[in-house]
């Protein structure tokens, strides 16, 4: 039994056949051998012998051709999922592997009558309604790790209903959950393109239509998966975001504003964002119970609330210094509006009057703009200002994602916002560049 192996094989009944033909689940390991009908039936042509599973080459196929072969692709993944379970309680119970028993625990598993009516079915947009009055209410919770949803997340999914309903009834396209195919994705898409949106803002959206639809088919509302083709992606464009130099930030830092407390404040959240790297839905946190001294500095440790990931960051002789200042805690934040149209004026105080060139692709074509540093400030600026200038001060990049909280490398270099001129001026003291150890040949 230690050395027992049942790999669930896949093969088909009539391999030669013109016509569609049944796909069989082989098993070799069992007493005898285990021919179980999938009651998968395929076109010869359409099947890969080689990975057992229709083919993928399916460019140029129609949707319902595509959709077809990956629910049964699904299907057969499931099957072979049920012989692996099935194997592992064979060899923890010491079972003898009859092909009656694999049999029986595949009939139960795919043949059973079901124990629960199904799902009332409704429409599109009645789910919808629902499903955001779940997720404002709390009854609807995140399947990650059952958190409730944040504000914003109910905020968007409405944004996405209210584009949806303009969408059908400009194009008179009805949107339900069956018509959400590749064929909708590009009348969507063009109609986005249409009102001027930026790529990125389109990209938001496709997204949340995913969401809606990805929740709906666990609600047991459809069985449509068009929206996980690969052809039915999230638009997107790298973003020329600024981040604010050690200097910038020292002149905000060390600005007068005891004049306007209220931009004092703001001016004193942003500050520790640069140098701390909190996502701003963290920075109510910078609190006297988050705080505390090691051997060799003082640091703030808390739960990001995004990811519900722990961090810890040390503090700096500004943060301290601020902490000081309001007794020990951080000073109140405001809202995220509130705070960049402040952040704005601040940074204009400050004379960041550098020229930005930016562009941005909207309505399918690409644009260029000119502005000057200070209006492009926000509260993000904060924190890609702390990767960036970590980055450029020689802190392992894994260090400062363990900061972040960055899970990849792909998605923490995308905060790291320096120049092509900022690159060469690092690397020119790298030994390579310096060419110590190199030798012209004669």
């Amino acid at each position: 039994m230690g050395n027992f192996t049942n790999t669930a094989r896949f093969v088909l009944k009539e391999p030669t056949a013109t016509a569609p033909t049944l796909v069989y689940l082989i098993c070799r390991s069992c007493t005898p051998r285990l021919k179980y009908s999938t009651e998968v039936m395929i076109e010869p042509g359409l099947w890969d012998a080689t990975t057992q599973r229709p083919t993928a080459k399916t460019k140029g196929f129609d949707i319902k051709e595509k959709r077809r072969l990956s629910e049964i692709k699904t299907h057969l993944d499931r099957m072979a999922d049920t012989i692996d379970g099935i194997n592992s309680r064979v060899k923890a119970e010491r079972i003898t592997p009859t092909k009656d028993f694999y049999c029986q625990s595949l009939d139960d598993e795919f043949r059973a009558e079901p124990d629960s009516p199904e799902p009332e079915k409704v429409g599109f947009y009645d789910w919808a309604d629902k499903f955001i009055s779940e997720v404002q209410s709390g009854e609807r919770t995140m399947a990650r790790n059952g958190k409730k949803y944040s504000d914003s997340a109910a905020k968007n999914y409405k944004k996405i209903i209210k584009h949806l309903r303009e969408f059908e009834k400009e194009t008179r396209l009805k949107v339900t959950f069956e018509s959400i195919d590749l064929h909708f994705y590009q009348k969507f898409v063009n109609y986005l393109n249409k009102k001027n949106k930026a790529v990125n803002t389109i990209g938001d959206l496709i997204k949340n239509v995913k969401v809606l639809m990805r929740q709906s088919m666990k609600d047991g509302m459809h069985t449509n998966r068009a929206f996980e083709d690969p052809d039915f992606m999230k638009p997107s464009e790298e973003v020329e975001n600024i981040y604010l130099t050690e200097s910038e930030i020292s002149t905000i830092y060390n600005l007068d504003l005891s004049h306007r407390p209220g931009l004092d404040r703001v001016r004193d959240v942003f500050v520790i964002g640069c140098s701390t790297g909190l996502r701003f839905s963290d920075l109510h946190k910078v609190h006297s119970d988050n705080i505390f001294s090691g051997g060799n500095g003082t640091f703030i440790r808390l739960q990001t609330q995004k990811t519900n990931q722990p961090i810890s960051v040390p503090l700096n002789t500004r943060v301290i210094a601020i902490l000081e200042k309001y007794d020990g805690s951080g000073p109140r934040v405001l809202t995220n509006q509130r705070m960049n149209d402040h952040l704005k004026e601040i940074a204009e105080l400050a004379d960041l009057n550098e020229v930005v060139s930016q562009t941005q692709t909207k309505g399918g074509k690409r644009f260029a703009r000119q502005s000057k540093k200070w209006q492009l400030v926000t509260t993000h600026t904060a924190r890609r200002s702390f990767a960036t200038n970590a980055y450029l001060a020689g802190v392992p990049t894994i260090d400062i994602m363990r900061m972040t909280g960055h899970k990849t490398e792909t998605s923490f270099m995308k905060y790291i916002k320096i120049s092509n001129d900022e690159v060469a001026v690092r690397m020119a003291d790298h030994p390579f560049f310096k060419g110590s150890s190199l030798r012209i040949a004669n």
